[in-house]
């Protein structure tokens, strides 16, 4: 029996495939690294699929919790840079991953940036009405 299919937003989707990506790659990092970087961009993931979970169902506190959502994506891009940094990760790793991690970040600035402008663009109809 195969599980039912579930329809994810875009950005959800990417998000879960980047980490998909992490967890088949983290074995491969030294133990010292691993318990320590490699917990923390571990958490990172988790908050960033958190947080594009919870502006999905939000409307009034979207451009906050996809403020966050960037916040955190960029803290994991730098965490996966230290690691890389540290010889934690090999290259051809980080840099797939990293390029991932850059594209949600993109989706996200753009999600937020558009609802930004429809937020501003409903404050305007309401003012002059």
């Amino acid at each position: 029996m195969t599980p039912p299919q579930r329809k994810f937003s875009g950005v959800a989707m990417k998000i879960i495939d980047a980490y998909g990506y992490w967890n088949n790659i983290i074995r491969h990092i030294p133990k010292m690294r691993r318990y320590s970087l490699g917990v923390k961009i571990d958490c990172l993931f988790s908050d960033v699929i958190e947080l594009v979970s919870m502006a999905q169902f939000s409307s009034e506190e979207r451009v906050k919790i996809l403020t966050k959502a960037i916040v955190k994506n960029d803290c994991l891009k730098l965490m996966l840079y230290v690691l890389f940094e540290l010889k934690g990760i090999e290259e051809k790793y980080f840099v797939e991953l990293a390029q991932k991690i850059e594209e949600v970040g993109k989706i996200l600035y753009g999600w937020k940036n558009q609802h930004s402008k429809s937020q501003q663009k409903n404050a305007k109809q309401n003012l002059s009405a």
